[in-house]
């Protein structure tokens, strides 16, 4: 039982990282996305 109760976190954790990498991605293209300074913050 404890098998299964741990192969079941494993997936679990899996799939959150997965949600979490692919809803951070759509802010962003491909990890790559930087945003453009404001002139006020330029010195």
């Amino acid at each position: 039982m404890k098998n299964i109760f741990y192969r079941f976190l494993g997936f679990a954790v899996t799939g959150l990282i997965f949600l979490a990498s692919v809803s951070s991605a759509s802010a962003c293209f491909l990890g790559h996305y930087q945003p453009q300074v404001p002139k006020s913050l330029q010195k």
